[in-house]
């Protein structure tokens, strides 16, 4: 595409709004107010999952709850944040005042698991509310069973933590300590949370200063039917984009391990049906809802599936709000896995089951877009780790994050390394070694790239990091297992392989080494070791395909064994991993 192209493309971007160079204006300030509230949340937090991770998400709704603007945060909260505001508008109706702050984590309101609190601050102009400034965070304990709320044997969802249905906790910009305090109370580490809380308020009060600024520039009038331009130019680009597709009727499947109670596995079914500029996702025959914490709220489920085709479908430009969610219709049975009752535990929701959820869509669109789907992603490997820091005699919570797996080939190019699961798309951070260590009491032995955990493919899978941290003499550790991809590799497209499986293990190499479970709970009595081997993804397209230098220099770069190249790829390397042309040719022939 030539520069002309380009600016004549860029020129009808907002082709059919009323006043293009406003809306491109106000549009992009959103998005610039977006990743402020990010910043600022990064800076005034004190959890590593929050400073470091940037295990958040900062969103804007507008006066009817739609979301008008989300770029800074991880993808799985990428539409349900809107429902938590709904909820709050109607159960306080009219009594919602400037200066209000409101909670919610219920994932049966517009939640997704109790971790994740969100944080809501309406914004007023001229006496009516115009905007919600949102942040939702996963915050490393909100009570429950165990310590970071991932309680492997929870059967409801009381056992999980803190149930918070929508509550104002900030009246006139003063905070209500009692309900704060009632919060507080009921997690392990009732400090860092209000002091986190505090710093979800600080990034949604830099959401209302700039939309203010903003509504004092252009007017009322001006900005809110902007807004409505922004809501119904990315629904015409959604529905243009789907247009482009075949009608017709798209089958995906993906399957869970198991919830970690019942030794069963758990299906995801998904039926895509293409009409004209219009989807429609049915979920109908997948698993019922299961006893363990393996369920997903509706609102869970549909930020999935909204996931599967900005992805895929249309192209990362395009607004991630309310418009362009409207050509989509999900349905899902009651009572499901992707649909879950009321008191179903779903604290797993947003890692092993909304990867699944995500990858049965990317199965079904690979029927029709097999150039833009990529083969499967890790699963998370888990763990939560907790106890008593015997320097400080402080009790912690550590995510063990630095164990990311790889994502999945797609054509044309290979996946990321060590870059975490599906859903999350690279939006969480591994921390860093040095920082963990000061943080926390353990050393880490080595954090490095797994040798063959990536799929074979014409375009190959990324590559897990396989992760060791030994903890401290007299300590006492609990390890608090929630992941998947135990039995499951992540899959391989087109005739690509399969990632490597999830492992892990307690003291490997030691006496009492112990194979971990991928959902569970095991104890560690002072200088013992966890070692994370998290799987790399899937390849794409056939790997006789894959051109033998870049063959040799995956090799070379330790990412593929020699052995794999030759038996796998067909590629047959000499001295200094040069490429034996004729042998190649004849094990390739």
């Amino acid at each position: 595409m030539t520069m002309n192209q380009l600016t004549k493309d860029k020129k009808r971007e907002f082709e059919g709004a009323k006043d293009p160079i406003t809306f491109a204006v106000i549009y992009n300030r959103l998005l610039t107010i977006n990743r402020e509230m990010g910043i600022t949340m990064v800076n005034t937090s004190i959890s590593p999952i929050f400073a470091e991770t940037h295990d958040f998400s900062c969103a804007i709704c507008d006066w009817d709850c739609r979301i008008v603007s989300q770029v800074d945060g991880v993808p799985s909260h990428t539409a349900s944040a809107m429902e938590s505001v709904k909820a709050v508008v109607a159960y306080f109706g009219e009594d919602i005042h400037d200066g209000d702050v409101f909670v919610l984590n219920d994932p049966y309101m517009g939640g997704t698991h109790l971790q994740d609190v969100t944080i809501m601050k309406p914004v007023f102009f001229n006496g009516r509310m115009q905007f919600i400034s949102i942040n939702r965070a996963h915050h490393g304990d909100v009570g429950g069973m165990e310590a970071g709320s991932y309680c492997p044997n929870a059967t409801e969802l009381f056992h999980e933590g803190i149930r918070i249905p929508p509550v104002r906790i900030y009246q006139n910009n003063k905070p209500l300590q009692d309900v704060i305090n009632m919060i507080r109370i009921n997690t392990r580490m009732p400090d860092d949370i209000w002091v986190d809380m505090k710093a979800q308020v600080a990034s949604c009060n830099v959401g209302e200063k700039r939309i203010l600024e903003m509504m004092e520039k252009y007017g009322e009038e001006k900005t809110r039917e902007t807004i409505e331009d922004i809501h119904l130019y990315a629904e015409n680009r959604m529905r243009s984009e789907i247009a482009k597709l075949p009608d017709g009727v798209y089958y995906g499947h993906s399957t869970l391990d198991g919830d970690g109670l019942v030794d069963a596995p758990i299906d995801i079914k998904v039926k895509i049906t293409i009409q004209g500029d219009e989807a429609f996702v049915d979920f109908e025959g997948s698993s019922d809802q299961v006893k363990g914490p393996s369920n997903s709220p509706k609102a869970n489920t549909d930020t999935c599936v909204y996931v599967a085709f900005l992805t895929t479908v249309t192209t990362p430009d395009i607004p991630h709000n309310e418009g362009v969610y409207r050509p989509i219709t999900i349905t899902a049975p009651e009572g499901s896995v992707v649909n879950s009752n009321f008191p179903a535990p779903v604290a797993y929701c947003t890692l092993d089951t909304a990867c699944a959820i995500l990858e049965a869509c990317w199965m079904a669109l690979s029927e029709i877009l097999p150039d833009r789907v990529p083969s499967g992603w890790s699963r998370w490997n888990g763990p939560a780790i907790t106890g008593v820091d015997p320097r400080s005699e402080n009790f912690y919570v550590m995510f063990g994050f630095n164990g990311f797996g790889g994502a999945g080939g797609a054509r044309g190019m290979d996946g990321r390394h060590y870059i975490g699961d599906g859903i999350d798309l690279g939006g969480l951070i591994a921390p860093n070694i040095e920082t963990n260590e000061v943080d926390y009491p353990h050393l880490t032995e080595f954090n490095e790239f797994t040798t063959d955990s990536c799929g074979a493919g014409e375009y190959r899978g990324g590559c897990g990091a396989r992760y060791r941290i030994r903890f401290y003499e007299g300590a006492e550790t609990d390890l608090i297992m929630f992941g998947d991809g135990r039995e499951n590799a992540p899959y391989g497209l087109f005739g690509g392989k399969e990632g490597s499986l999830n492992m892990a293990y307690l003291n490997e190499g030691m006496e009492g080494e112990e194979l971990l479970p991928s959902k569970g709970v095991s104890h560690v009595d002072g200088a013992g070791t966890f070692t994370s081997y998290p799987s790399g993804g899937g390849g794409w397209g056939d790997p006789h395909k894959r051109p033998a230098e870049i063959v040799a220099m995956d090799v070379k770069n330790g990412y593929v064994s020699q052995k794999s190249a030759e038996e796998v790829y067909g590629v047959v390397l000499g001295e200094n991993f040069a490429v034996d042309e004729a042998k190649t040719k004849a094990l390739r022939g």
